[in-house]
């Protein structure tokens, strides 16, 4: 029999709508123990899992994130650069960087892949030398997760009626996107920086992105007409989103954006920056368990 792997499971028992709470009990029935010696340690408050994996990551061959995509972006950006394997088991909103790796949704099957546990390397970025795994925004994008952040529920009936509600007092802002041959000046409504090709709940904003392809893509959306939104939803959920004229998309390993507004998100995480935004890829510097 080969030797037991170490696997620790971090879990945010606030994520999402809770569907975690059983958590303990699904790891005991469907974790394979003969392939793995488990822990389990919950988090107490906001950056609790990122002082977990300092401490704990030499000790262990797997770290297994149990969260929404800010616990994920927490445990997943403390293991850039290690030996140490990143698995995901989602119960969160919107679960991007998990649905992107094909993991699944239900707790229990999330579990099973894991006993497979099949890996492979992904790319991180870099935004003004802090990392993040799936996505980032600027404009209304960031307006929303800000938003969000504070609404008292979760899920995607409510960032939808967030968006709904907000985008009726957003303003476009004017960018400067710098890149290594030329710069684009454009004013759009949001711009998406996508290393995973989706939001989460599998509204596919950036459908070309690939995890490992050394590449970041820029996603600009310009202002639209209300009765385009339902058109453009569709497109959202059905990788189509690239046809449409009011969407451009930029391929890049590296580029300087010049933003009027300090709102923006990291990982659907809501955070300010400065005016000047450093972009760049950390090529295959994350270990993951996929399923793809």
């Amino acid at each position: 029999m080969s030797e037991q792997k170490k696997i620790l499971f971090i879990v945010n028992p606030i994520s999402g709508t809770g569907k975690q709470k059983n958590i303990v009990s699904l790891i005991d029935s469907y974790l394979d123990k003969n392939k793995f010696n488990s822990t389990i340690q919950f988090t107490a408050h906001a950056g609790h899992a990122k002082e977990i994996v300092k401490n704990e990551h030499p000790n262990f061959d797997i770290i297994v994130a149990v969260g929404g995509d800010g616990t994920v972006h927490e445990v997943g950006t403390s293991l850039i650069n290690t030996n140490c394997i990143l698995g995901i088991i989602p119960t969160g909103s919107g679960n991007g960087l998990a649905r992107h790796l094909k993991i699944s949704m239900k707790i229990a099957e999330a579990i099973k892949q894991l006993n497979n546990h099949k890996t492979k390397k992904i790319d991180t970025i870099l935004l003004n030398k802090q990392p993040f795994l799936g996505a980032a925004g600027l404009g209304f994008d960031a307006h929303v997760a800000w938003k969000f952040d504070e609404a008292p529920t979760r899920g995607l009936l409510t960032y939808l009626k967030i968006s709904v509600k907000e985008y009726f007092r957003y303003k476009p802002q004017e960018y400067k996107l710098i890149f290594k041959d030329k710069t684009v000046t454009t004013k759009d409504l949001l711009i998406t920086i996508s290393n995973s090709n989706q939001y989460g709940n599998n509204a596919f904003i950036s459908p070309n992105s690939e995890l490992d392809d050394g590449f970041v893509r820029l996603i600009g959306l310009k202002p639209f007409p209300l009765y385009i939104a339902p058109i453009l939803a569709y497109k959202l959920f059905n990788k189509k989103i690239l046809s449409s004229k009011y969407v451009t998309e930029y391929k890049t390993n590296q580029v300087e954006i010049q933003s009027p507004s300090p709102e923006m998100h990291m990982d659907g995480e809501p955070v300010k920056h400065h005016e000047i935004i450093q972009i760049e890829v950390n090529p295959k510097s994350l270990n993951v368990i996929s399923n793809e």
